[in-house]
């Protein structure tokens, strides 16, 4: 019985690790800081070949954010839009651009902006200054 329960806790705790998706660098930073006064910024992916990455999503520090954008094959890049940020992914440039609202709440705004392909992704903190 004693080998039963190992085994059966082995399994579970291998689907546990094998079910998340690992993190991975696709050459972009970890973290992104943006004017309040609002701005455009472009970042060109570091690694030198671009990764195959089909969603992005940003989603607030509660994890909530209906905001997701999908490969499409009438585009060249994924969109995704916010109350405040529209980020859009180049493919063909691999080539990140965050548009941003001017911050008028008087508070630092922070969100988390996911870069996924297949089972790898990128999380960057997106923060905007007050």
């Amino acid at each position: 019985m004693k080998k039963f329960s190992i085994l059966f806790l082995s399994v579970i705790i291998a689907c546990i690790f094998t079910s998340c998706e690992p993190e991975e660098d696709f050459g972009f930073p970890s973290k992104i800081e943006i004017s309040g006064k609002g701005e455009t910024i472009e970042i060109k992916g570091s690694n030198d070949l671009p990764s195959g990455i089909i969603q992005i999503e940003v989603l607030d520090y509660n994890g909530d954010g209906n905001n997701s954008g999908l490969l499409s094959e009438e585009k060249e890049y994924i969109e995704t839009t916010t109350d405040w940020l529209t980020v859009k992914y180049f493919f063909a440039e691999y080539t990140l651009v965050l548009i941003a609202e001017p911050n008028e709440t008087n508070k630092n705004r922070k969100l988390y902006l996911y870069l996924l392909s297949g089972k790898s992704r990128q999380e960057i903190t997106v923060i905007q200054s007050k």
